[in-house]
């Protein structure tokens, strides 16, 4: 029954398809996201390089002071790290409720206190 109607009449599903179309094209940009709230994680990553070291030293030298430093930052609820050979990472959990960017902030100034500093 479609089929013949559309042998039939070729300009009309011509013109219903079209229209199915812009209204699809008006619907899609009108649409918004309601459904999805605005995010922020709250996790940020220190990650050092020291190459040629081996994980003891990354150890001592890199990932100790970075977590010393990291401790005093405010809304911190955990601390964890990996030391690798050649590398470090620092990985620190804020509470839900933290302003990221305020924390950002904290976090480079105390990297640039201890960016300075070396013992071996």
């Amino acid at each position: 029954m479609i089929s013949k109607f559309s042998v039939k009449k070729p300009y009309t599903v011509l013109v219903g398809v079209v229209l199915a179309i812009i209204l699809g094209v008006v619907s899609f940009t009108r649409m918004t996201a309601d459904l999805l709230p605005s995010i922020s994680l709250p996790y940020v990553i220190v990650m050092t390089t020291y190459p040629g070291a081996s994980p003891e030293t990354v150890e001592m030298v890199v990932t100790q002071p970075v977590e010393a430093s990291m401790a005093t930052v405010s809304n911190i609820e955990s601390i964890s790290s990996v030391s690798a050979e050649n590398y470090s990472m620092v990985v620190l959990e804020f509470a839900q409720t933290a302003d990221m960017n305020a924390v950002s902030l904290e976090i480079r100034e105390s990297l640039d206190q201890i960016e300075g500093t070396e013992k071996v």
